[in-house]
């Protein structure tokens, strides 16, 4: 009987308040010291992390995916660790005879060293199968193949973002905590369980969006600012009056920015074409065309300018050129920074023998990856104004003197350029054409056509309506028809193209990753993506996210560079049966990277 009021006495003692057990400095000591539930869900979640996605990893690459990984797994060891001590409470009522606390020396120190063992093997063990994982991504998407080196820095580099995060962390529940006690002495009525917590929250947040995030962005886009000024080695302003910078346009050349020069100084001239299809023709030249200089208009941004001004100013552009005067009209939306696919643009010009007009404006100086962050209505203004403009233009002319019209637009320009439409149906029936590079996937119009696919195609290369008007392509051949389904039917008139790579990061990454398993994960993988990729919640996320920034490095055919794939399938937008191959080597000839 003393024995039990003992054990008793014993385990009331150890239930009492925490404050009352710890002095304030122990108290400070447990919030700044992780804890070990923690690390291991920590290291779990670092061997998931290290496993294949789209691209092979440099260092920086391998530190941010590992480092949110981390952190997510950090957050759910410490959870699962309060999970348990909010149950020992009701398992020491429910046995008060029992001491769940008192565990063995022996058997602790064994649970110890077998789970300090598991963590450290398994990272050894998870280092080691990611390296030939990553030579199979390389060799995937022709790349070269990142060394053990660089996965072990940014292993090295990741887990240290993790350190001071949570280092970040802990201080700011020891902020919580004073801020707290400092309400408990003035404003005792506020003094609720989270309100340090809130108060801290609601500062340093207030600090972060009004005044570092302003800044940081100001400083970007200042920074971006000077670089859209500077002039890109070679280009000089163009001879021919058909193009924007010249003599005669309306636009001086020094206000078209960085890529709007190399828009308006590169691509093929007519006498280019001419020479190519002279020489296709066997040197009797064209009997039923006339080969003509291809217009491009362009504006640059000028921040007097708005958007809907500056789509005025293009459609003066391209009217002073002569642009409703060519058979073929493309209005072509750029990326961040006002850049447009010299392929695209030249396959255009070449297949068309120079009968055609393509015009654009710059809307951002940002690059893609930040004004998809800080600035996604611009590119859509800026294609539904641009869209509008030409359109009250060609609205003037008798319908048989109109000419055909076609959009392009790659990534962020894709995603402006859909916003013009309602729907699919209503882009089929206002385009003649169109093509869509890498487009993303939170585009309402590809959600649209994705969903609607027949059944048994793939979410990567969706079967649309058997071809007649949409059809998507992951590799030139599929424009003839899917690789896992019967050949589609004839063109009608109005064919538009969604070209998208299944290894492009920039497609493939939605939010949804986070808490969802993807369709496309579900299916056989595309050709260029490794067989061992699999989802997981939060970490993928992360995996894929990391992916985009270097998802532009690759040689053309995968991630989201978009090259030689525009050639054949101008061909099939145009409705021109021609010999592709030669075509493209003289596109190539013109393709002058900026």
């Amino acid at each position: 009987m003393f024995a039990r009021r003992l054990r008793r006495a014993v385990a009331r003692r150890a239930r009492k308040p925490e404050v009352e057990r710890y002095t304030e400095a122990d108290l400070r000591r447990r919030k700044v010291r992780p804890n070990w539930w923690g690390i291991a869900g920590a290291q779990v979640t670092s061997w998931i992390a290290l496993g294949p996605s789209f691209l092979p990893r440099t260092w920086w690459m391998t530190a941010g995916s590992l480092a949110f990984s981390q952190l997510y797994g950090y957050g759910l060891g410490s959870s699962l660790r309060w999970v348990r001590r909010s149950i020992m409470p009701f398992l020491r009522r429910s046995f008060p005879d029992t001491d769940f606390a008192r565990v063995p020396d022996a058997l602790a120190q064994a649970w110890r060293i077998s789970v300090i063992t598991t963590l450290v093997g398994g990272t050894v063990w998870a280092f080691g199968a990611s390296v030939p994982r990553q030579r199979e991504i390389a060799r995937l998407v022709d790349r070269l193949p990142p060394d053990a080196r660089t996965q072990l820095a940014g292993i090295t580099a990741g887990t240290g973002l993790t350190a001071v995060a949570l280092g970040v962390i802990a201080l700011f529940r020891l902020q919580s905590r004073s801020t707290r006690r400092l309400l408990q002495r003035f404003l005792p009525a506020l003094a609720a369980p989270f309100s340090g917590a809130f108060v801290t929250f609601a500062a340093t947040y207030y600090l972060n969006r009004s005044v570092l995030w302003d800044r940081l962005m100001a400083m970007l886009r200042g920074r971006a600012a000077e670089r859209n000024l500077q002039p890109l080695p070679g280009r000089t302003a163009p001879e021919q009056l058909e193009r924007s910078g010249s003599n005669a346009s309306y636009e001086p050349f020094s206000t078209l920015g960085r890529h709007g020069k190399a828009i308006v100084s590169d691509g093929p001239r007519r006498a280019d074409i001419e020479r190519y299809w002279r020489a296709r023709d066997n040197g009797s030249g064209p009997s039923d065309e006339e080969i003509l200089e291809p217009i491009r208009a362009y504006v640059g941004l000028r921040a007097q300018v708005s958007i809907p001004d500056a789509a005025k100013r293009a459609v003066r552009e391209l009217k002073r050129a002569g642009g409703f005067e060519r058979e073929h009209l493309c209005i072509a939306v750029g990326t961040g920074t006002g850049w447009l696919s010299d392929w695209s643009m030249g396959s255009f010009e070449y297949l068309t023998r120079g009968n055609c007009a393509t015009v654009s404006l710059q809307y951002t100086v940002l690059t893609s990856a930040l004004a998809l962050i800080a600035d996604r209505k611009s590119p859509q203004l800026t294609a539904q104004r641009l869209y509008r403009e030409v359109m009250l233009e060609l609205l003037k002319l008798p319908p048989e003197r109109r000419p055909k019209l076609y959009m392009q637009g790659e990534s962020l320009g894709a995603f402006g350029a859909l916003s013009v439409f309602a729907d699919a149906e209503d882009m089929a029936e206002r385009l003649d054409g169109a093509i869509w590079a890498g487009t993303p996937q939170f585009s309402p119009i590809w959600q649209e056509l994705t969903a609607e696919r027949a059944p048994g195609s793939r979410q990567i290369l969706p079967r649309v309506r058997d071809g007649v008007n949409i059809r998507f392509s992951n590799r030139s051949d599929d424009l003839l028809g899917p690789v896992d389904g019967e050949p589609y039917q004839s063109w009608n008139a109005h064919r538009i193209i969604f070209l998208q790579h299944p290894s492009d990061p920039v497609v493939w990454w939605h939010p949804s990753l986070i808490w969802q398993e993807p369709e496309w994960m579900r299916e056989p993988r595309g050709h260029d993506v490794t067989r061992r990729m699999g989802w997981w919640p939060w970490v993928t996320f992360w995996q894929v996210a990391a992916d985009m920034p270097n998802s532009i490095g690759s040689k053309g055919g995968h991630a989201h560079r978009y090259f030689e794939e525009y050639v054949p399938a101008w061909a099939q937008v145009l409705g021109r049966d021609e010999e592709l191959a030669p075509l493209t080597v003289e596109v190539a000839r013109n393709i002058h990277p900026h």
